[in-house]
This record gives structure tokens, C-alpha cells and sequence, in this order.
């Protein structure tokens, strides 16, 4: 009887782990962090980024795209783009990036800053998130 019961609790357990999608087994690729900011002048939004790629796995480009946001109606609304910024890398070690944002909006109300970090392999896309930063009003 125990041998059956241990035969089929593997099959439950193995059934259940080839269901799961395979991004919830899958290794993180890297990470985007906001690491300072303040605010400065009339509104100016001043922040700091830094992606990182983990070693493991090839890479030949990083990228960070920041937007200018406002929070109206209830949520945060891109207002504003400003730009995107490459770091060609080729290697499978760990690499990083990291820059400085400011977004001065002109106008009154929340403001913040948020960047998309990505990580590439030619035209392929390998991992990419996001982060913002404090606000100011």
C-alpha cells in the first residue's frame, strides 16, 4: 500500500510541476532599481537609475526608455518622453547601467519619473521592468 501511495504522490507532483508555465521556474535575468532622487526648482523630478544584468546567460545590449509621469483623475499618466538611452555589453558576465533623469514639467501637480530597463541579445528581447521614482509636487 505505502508503494502505491509514493507512486502516485510523484505522479500528482510531477503532474502539477509540468503545468506550471515556465516562467515561473525560469532563473530573474536582472533587475532595474531607482537608487536616489530628489526634488528641486519649480517641480523638477531628479532621479537616478541602475539596471543590472546577472551573469549566466548572453547579452549584447542594455537599455533604459524614462518617461515623465503625472498623477491625475486618480492614476499616473505618461506626460511627457524622455528618451532612451543604450549600453552595448557582449557578455555573458554581469554588466550594469546606470544614469541620471530629471523632468521638469512646467506645469502644477504629482510628478515622477519612470524607466523601463531591457536587456537584449541582437533583436531579441530577454527581460525587461520597470521602476519609478519618489514624486513631487
Amino acid at each position: 500500500m505505502r508503494k502505491r501511495f509514493a507512486l502516485v504522490w510523484t505522479m500528482v507532483v510531477l503532474g502539477i510541476a509540468l503545468m506550471l508555465p515556465a516562467s515561473t521556474a525560469a532563473a530573474t535575468y536582472g533587475s532595474i532599481d531607482f537608487q536616489s532622487g530628489y526634488c528641486s526648482g519649480n517641480n523638477t523630478v531628479n532621479a537616478t537609475f541602475k539596471l543590472v544584468k546577472y551573469s549566466g546567460f548572453y547579452a549584447n545590449k542594455l537599455t533604459m526608455t524614462a518617461k515623465g509621469q503625472g498623477y491625475y483623475n486618480g492614476s499616473w499618466h505618461n506626460e511627457y518622453n524622455i528618451g532612451t538611452w543604450t549600453k552595448n555589453i557582449n557578455t555573458s558576465g554581469k554588466a550594469s547601467m546606470q544614469r541620471y533623469f530629471w523632468y521638469n514639467p512646467g506645469h502644477s501637480g504629482k510628478h515622477r519619473i519612470k524607466v523601463i530597463g531591457r536587456i537584449w541579445d541582437g533583436g531579441y528581447l530577454i527581460a525587461s521592468g520597470n521602476d519609478v521614482s519618489g514624486w513631487c509636487n
